[in-house]
């Protein structure tokens, strides 16, 4: 039975809204990170990282100066491995179910955060994660594990999916 449940869809879908919307609903402990746009005057300007005890850092920004870059948006390796990493560390020593929002291109420039991934993967823990619908090579291999059950939100189906998640949570909690 697969114990690793992941949400995906294109940019814009809704998948962080679903996570939201089932981390609100679920009567379990918690514990991960989840990612939000930063904004100024009401455009987006970048990406933040936050913890569930509400650890946050900049994740990536137009502004950065990094060399990794996704479009126009400088990553910052930093906020990976100072609260992403601690976040499925804690969750993993003490929490019901791991919520990782979101496995995308931004994180693997993280060596660190990759290798602890596979570990969260690995884990008998219970993994709700949000992971990029085109795949780069880890993506691919994460979705094509047997402890794996893939959905697919759309902006068609994105209001009626979270009570088909909802019921496989269930089935592993």
């Amino acid at each position: 039975m697969p114990k690793n449940i992941l949400i995906t869809g294109y940019p814009g879908a809704g998948k962080t809204t679903l996570i939201n919307k089932l981390v609100k609903q679920l009567s379990c402990t918690i514990d991960g990170f989840y990612t939000h746009e930063m904004k100024k005057h009401g455009r987006r300007i970048g990406f933040y990282i936050t913890d569930f005890d509400g650890n946050q850092m900049v994740m990536a920004s137009e502004k950065s100066a990094s060399q990794y870059r996704v479009n126009k948006y400088g990553v910052n390796i930093d906020a990976f491995e100072k609260v992403g990493i601690p976040a499925m560390e804690r969750a993993l020593q003490s929490a019901d179910l791991v919520v990782i929002d979101e496995i995308g291109r931004m994180e693997m420039f993280s060596t660190k955060f990759c290798e602890k991934l596979r570990k969260v993967f690995d884990a008998d823990k219970p993994l709700l994660a949000t992971i990029k619908k085109i795949d780069c090579a880890l993506t691919k291999e994460l979705k094509e594990r047997e402890d794996v059950q893939i959905f697919e939100v759309t902006k068609q189906n994105r209001n009626v999916i979270i009570d088909e998640v909802k019921r496989a949570l269930k089935e592993i909690l």
